[in-house]
């Protein structure tokens, strides 16, 4: 047993014993357009946090899920949730806190939406150099590139796709409207060096209203379970592999002086 909320305290207190990684899934409450469930970010975070601290026991506990994410360009369409990056800095930068009091200064944010990407590089720097906790964030779709280019079918995949409907299937299969699923309804209307897509693109904010009419990217019509489970495997165990070296290592804060 691993994750947090399903301890008692007693029982934390025997496990934090060996642990020596927090893992905390985040993720996002958006639109997927008509085909998956506005909770698959965190959803599918929390699912690879679980099996990686299966893989690495009893070296992580997993704390509940950060269900909210930076999702302000998802806000046209209806049921997104969205809060800001200093809102999420500090309900996060509080629970490692909170971890900390209890002995564990590692921790690996597991994050399910790309979204959270940027913050995340400020937070880990944050928590590491300011706070004294050592802080890692792990995407699935990093961590699993090659798998997911192995299975991408489309040249403009990404949200609510072939690939997330295909780990969608394997790991949160509830929030697949099989039923429904469509293809993107992509608007080509970029300026120059806008589109992410293709080389040389400059930083731009743009919203997924500007980018797709039905909020898909890719193809969700060619997922395949078995090709979900190739990823979710992939992405767990490297997360895995990471987590076991960064609960090895001695801490770089006190080799630093610090």
């Amino acid at each position: 047993m691993t994750r947090l909320s399903d301890l008692t305290t007693t029982e934390f207190a025997a496990l934090a014993a060996d642990a020596k990684v927090a893992l905390i899934p985040v993720g996002a409450t958006e639109q997927h357009g008509p085909n998956l469930g506005m909770g698959i970010d965190w959803r599918v975070a929390a699912e690879i946090a679980g099996r990686v601290a299966d893989e690495v026991a009893p070296l992580a506990v997993v704390t509940p899920p950060l269900p909210f994410g930076l999702s302000a360009h998802h806000l046209s369409f209806p049921g997104t949730l969205s809060i800001g990056a200093d809102a999420f800095r500090a309900v996060l930068t509080d629970v490692v806190l909170s971890l900390r009091a209890h002995g564990l200064r590692k921790v690996v944010f597991v994050n399910g939406h790309r979204g959270n990407e940027n913050v995340l590089g400020v937070l880990t720097t944050e928590l590491t150099y300011e706070h004294g906790v050592e802080a890692a964030s792990a995407f699935w779709m990093t961590q699993a590139a090659d798998t997911v280019a192995a299975h991408r079918q489309t040249a403009r995949w990404g949200h609510a796709c072939e690939v997330e409907t295909s780990v969608a299937l394997a790991v949160t299969a509830d929030l697949v409207r099989p039923d429904a699923l469509e293809a993107g309804d992509h608007v080509d209307d970029y300026g120059a060096f806008e589109d992410n897509y293709e080389p040389f693109a400059v930083t731009v904010p743009r919203s997924f209203a500007s980018r797709t009419r039905n909020g898909v990217f890719g193809d969700a019509r060619l997922a395949s379970r078995e090709a979900g489970e190739e990823i979710v495997a992939a992405a767990v165990r490297r997360t895995a592999e990471f987590v076991r070296a960064f609960a090895a290592r001695p801490s770089r804060l006190e080799a630093d002086g610090d």
